[in-house]
């Protein structure tokens, strides 16, 4: 969903991205990360990418990217939320992200789950069903070939743990497996991160807060002289809706709840990177839907 207009904090009104690409080339904003929704009473936070990147080194026009949760009421957060299930519903591959093109290997993030529809004729209609069946398998062959080009989150993870060797095409261009996954350090600072998407890694902690969860990772993240381990929440809103067994409410409160606590070898997919909140000393990715989640159990080997 794009993002037309955003709250400029140091302007105290709403622009349009293209306005803040301008009045940051002058001088008059200076952070690309002073930004909040537009909606009275909600103060989800907001990234412009690519604001601070000179012109020759943009692959995408500045944009605005929520990286933080939206209230409760928040008309926008709600439109945003309709809009990503409508493209789950109406597309073919209902949760691949339009950033990912699937010329080499693609990163699949559709439902693990999908109908089966079987035609039931008359044995008068043979002749037709044996062409039709002959048709179908051709296509089903040629589908099975190109299926074997996508991977999901959890095949990528697993390519990458296993040191496969391929590269992933994807809109800001040709990228080799081990580049396109992040380990969670504070060797660099969070400015010195590409704006593209990535997965980033690490272990880390679920913890139970009322009805939603917290993540924290293990090892610190640096944004200026903060230094600290970043988080990430997995709403309620989509975890009662979690189609997989791993983010169900049963596994989930069965990790929070072990004692003692029961780290993980966990993968968030992300668009850009965390970012530190306006709010408060704090480094936090936004988890925006649970196909962009991955975890496995933590042991030596992943030291």
């Amino acid at each position: 969903m794009k993002i037309e207009l955003a709250k400029s904090l140091e302007l105290n009104k709403s622009i349009s991205a293209e306005e803040a690409d301008k009045l940051f080339s002058d001088r008059i904003i200076t952070s690309k990360h002073l930004f909040e929704c537009s909606e009275l009473d909600c103060h989800a936070q907001v990234t412009c990418a690519n604001l601070d990147k000179p012109f020759r080194l943009r692959k995408r026009v500045p944009y605005f990217k929520f990286v933080s949760e939206h209230s409760n009421t928040c008309k926008v957060g709600i439109n945003e939320e309709d809009e990503f299930r409508r493209i789950k519903k109406v597309t073919e591959d209902p949760e691949a992200l339009p950033f990912i093109l699937n010329d080499t290997v693609e990163l699949d993030l559709s439902s693990p789950y999908k109908t089966k529809f079987h035609d039931i004729s008359s044995s008068k209609e043979e002749n037709s069903i044996n062409k039709r069946l002959k048709t179908k398998n051709i296509d089903e062959e040629n589908i099975n070939k190109t299926r074997h080009s996508r991977k999901r989150l959890s095949g990528l993870v697993n390519a990458f743990i296993d040191k496969e060797n391929f590269f992933l095409n994807t809109a800001e261009g040709r990228i080799h497996l081990r580049d396109f996954f992040i380990n969670i350090n504070d060797e660099k600072d969070l400015s010195e991160y590409v704006e593209e998407p990535r997965v980033y890694f690490g272990k880390a902690w679920i913890k139970r807060i009322d009805n939603y969860y917290l993540v924290r990772f293990d090892k610190e993240m640096r944004s200026g002289d903060l230094k600290c381990k970043p988080t990430f929440f997995i709403p309620e809103r989509l975890v009662d809706k979690s189609e997989y067994k791993r983010t169900s409410r049963q596994e989930l409160d069965k990790i929070a709840l072990s004692t003692p606590p029961k780290p993980l070898y966990l993968f968030i997919f992300s668009e850009l990177p965390p970012v530190k909140m306006n709010s408060g000393d704090f480094i936090n990715f936004k988890l925006d839907d649970l196909t962009y989640l991955y975890y496995k159990t933590w042991g030596k080997k992943n030291e």
